[in-house]
């Protein structure tokens, strides 16, 4: 038996399922609107975690007396949102053009 039922005997012939679709494949403009409208709801709620987060983060920066371990997290939870932001206005601008 072959290690790939899908394999031809001679296993030269290239196997192409169904699903895969070609490179020429248009998009829908309704797909691009709904994903355009999914972005930018991400992205609001994004930027309300961001602003969140940074509020937090400048509050502990301020304290007299600091702490490391919370201002840590507080700048990796601001520097995590901060790229999630980038990311998603970058396929949002993708989906512009």
């Amino acid at each position: 038996m072959y290690w790939n039922a899908a394999c031809s005997p001679d296993c030269r012939t290239p196997v192409t399922n169904g699903w895969q679709s070609s490179s020429a494949m248009q998009v829908s403009p309704l797909f691009v609107v709904t994903q355009r409208r999914d972005l930018a709801a991400r992205y609001q709620t994004t930027t309300r975690q961001w602003l969140v987060a940074r509020t937090t983060y400048r509050r502990l920066h301020e304290a007299p007396v600091k702490n490391i371990t919370a201002l840590r997290d507080a700048a990796r939870r601001l520097d995590q949102l901060e790229r999630g932001r980038a990311a998603l206005l970058r396929d949002i601008k993708a989906l512009a053009d």
